[in-house]
């Protein structure tokens, strides 16, 4: 009974949707004739029929409504083309305001009312040279009930417009259209009504249409805050989409096929492939989505929008906390990838432009979603991630090489993955799983070719060595009784410096170590993400520890190298 009922709402639905405009006057109609009525029945209470005869009267006529049709057009004609020349201009840059205007019901039952009167008043003119009493209180009606209240809400209606065309109340009016059509498909998936495929059909194509027009707005828009805004509406959009999307899987799985209607989408033209794997994963919304993201992204950084660049990365971010939240495997991959997409774009700008800026934001956000996959200490998902994020390591190192603007990027990019390791300690996953991720770790200053830097007097990265010496200063600090984490950079460092004597190779880590006690907090200068020294460290007071330590490898070290020396040459001898 409630699915018929649900059914019938739907449909009646769509009919007023389809023939918005006629509804609403014949909506205002029945209001102005219910009106009327009771305004009958209030003046045949205060006045006698002869009173409202007299007012019939050829010069009292005159006087209640020889003036109200011009008053009727000149209020009609002044409303038009107020809203015509404003709405004209603003849509220049706010393309989809005329469609919102042209469906926007408070604006339809103004200019409809006016019309009424208005038609109203001309009716009257026609009959006046009839009097009785019941055409005087209809004039009494149109000049002195109908006419004022017109004139009074004209004002404010005019603002209302005004404050309609501005754009980030264009966009909210998209956003909250938006909202509750995806906040309704739980309903509807629980009434069955998602089994039918035209149902399907449309409504996928009107969540595509919602998001088409946040990035139509997004190209047109020039200033900073609506493009903000657009950015953060549609990765809420998203997010609100995955919190019910189990209980579309529960109770409409069909709903995630690839129709016609959506399959033919301008973002899907180069994707028909990958139709049966996110009819599978059931990601085709947030594909889209994240599409837009991604297309928006490459604009920006193209154009020197660092920050909003910044953004689209920080809402990928929250889009992939939501995904975990959900326990939403497929989209949490999904994720993934699209942030590798964003560090590629990322580096064949920044190579082709010089400019670290766009990537050193997005590794922060990539980390910021990697520290939330290490909290569901799900082995495989972390491995993933901290696999490929040393990967982009080690390519921006070899990068690094040639481009001098990527330098900073190595450190940076070293530092986020020590906040990994430190955030992998903290939530006290599997022991092995931590080591498996340092030896990533410990592997971003490697060379291909050890002896082409050693022969510049180069051997490794002294800012990934710093923060390889910070990271075991941690270890030794929150880990005394098992400190084979911190044991293992320090033999990575020893592995690294084998073509060192030990007495170099001990003043060179001792300077490090140095350059640690020394640093500051804060760098003296600012960039996107603030004045943070990435080289300081609040664990310096394990230094003395970690030299001692280091001491006492170093020597079983250059003792086991000694040895393996001595065999080598007898065995040649």
């Amino acid at each position: 009974m409630y699915d018929q009922f649900l059914f019938t709402r739907i449909h009646l639905s769509k009919l007023f949707k389809k023939y918005k405009t006629g509804f609403i006057l014949l909506y205002v109609v029945m209001c102005v004739i219910i009106t009327f009525l009771v305004f009958r029945g209030i003046i045949t209470q205060f006045f006698s029929d002869a009173v409202l005869k007299e007012m019939g009267s050829a010069q009292d006529k005159n006087n209640i409504i020889g003036f109200a049709p011009e008053a009727w057009l000149g209020l009609l004609g002044l409303v038009l083309g107020t809203l015509i020349i404003v709405i004209s201009v603003a849509s220049q840059s706010t393309p989809k305001l005329i469609d919102l205007y042209t469906g926007d019901q408070t604006s339809l039952f103004y200019i409809w009312y006016i019309v009424v009167g208005s038609v109203h008043n001309m009716f009257l003119q026609l009959i006046e040279n009839y009097p009785s009493e019941e055409t005087t209180i209809h004039m009494l009606f149109n000049t002195y009930l109908m006419l004022p209240s017109a004139l009074m809400l004209a004002v404010p209606y005019v603002l209302y417009i005004l404050r309609y065309t501005k754009t980030s109340n264009v966009v909210e009016k998209i956003y909250a259209n938006n909202i509750k059509r995806v906040q309704r498909l739980k309903e509807r998936a629980q009434s069955s009504l998602l089994n039918d495929v035209s149902v399907v059909a449309e409504y996928q194509f009107e969540l595509f249409e919602s998001l088409n027009q946040l990035d139509d707005l997004l190209e047109y828009v020039s200033f900073k805050e609506p493009k903000g805004d657009i950015i953060n509406k549609i990765s809420e959009l998203i997010q609100v989409y995955v919190s019910i999307k189990d209980t579309l899987i529960q109770y409409a799985p069909n709903f995630f096929e690839i129709t016609d209607r959506i399959g033919t989408d301008v973002s899907f033209k180069t994707m028909t492939g990958q139709f049966d794997e996110m009819k599978n994963n059931r990601v085709f919304y947030e594909q889209k989505g994240f599409r837009l993201l991604g297309n928006a992204y490459i604009k920006l950084i193209e154009n020197d929008d660092f920050d909003l660049a910044s953004l689209c990365a920080y809402e990928l971010s929250e889009c992939g906390r939501k995904a975990i939240e959900c326990k939403d495997h497929n989209l949490i991959d999904l994720i993934l990838v699209r942030f590798n997409t964003l560090i590629r774009f990322g580096i064949k700008h920044g190579l082709k432009n010089q400019e670290a800026r766009n990537l050193y934001n997005s590794i922060f956000h990539y980390s910021e979603y990697i520290h939330h996959i290490v909290k569901t200490k799900e082995p495989n998902l972390i491995k993933t991630s901290c696999t490929y994020l040393n990967r982009y390591v080690n390519e921006i190192y070899k990068h690094s090489r040639e481009e001098r603007s990527f330098s900073f990027l190595v450190d940076a990019f070293t530092w986020e993955f020590k906040r990994i390791l430190i955030e992998l300690n903290k939530n006290e996953v599997d022991i092995a799983l931590q080591k498996e991720i340092l030896g990533l770790f410990l592997k971003i200053d490697n060379l291909s070719d050890a002896h082409e830097d050693i022969s510049k007097g180069r051997a490794y990265s002294s800012g990934v060595r710093k923060l390889q010496i910070a990271l075991a200063l941690y270890y030794l600090k929150n880990q005394e009784k098992d400190i084979s984490l911190a044991e293992s950079i320090i033999i990575d460092i020893l592995n690294d410096h084998e073509h060192m004597d030990r007495e170099t190779l001990r003043n060179t880590v001792n300077r490090t170590c140095n350059e640690l006690a020394v640093a500051e907090e804060n760098f003296w200068e600012d960039t996107d993400r603030g004045n943070l020294n990435l080289y300081y460290s609040n664990d310096t007071q394990s230094l003395q520890f970690f030299m001692e330590l280091f001491d006492r490898m170093l020597d079983t070290y250059m003792l086991l190298t000694k040895r393996s020396r001595n065999s080598s040459s007898e065995s040649v001898e």
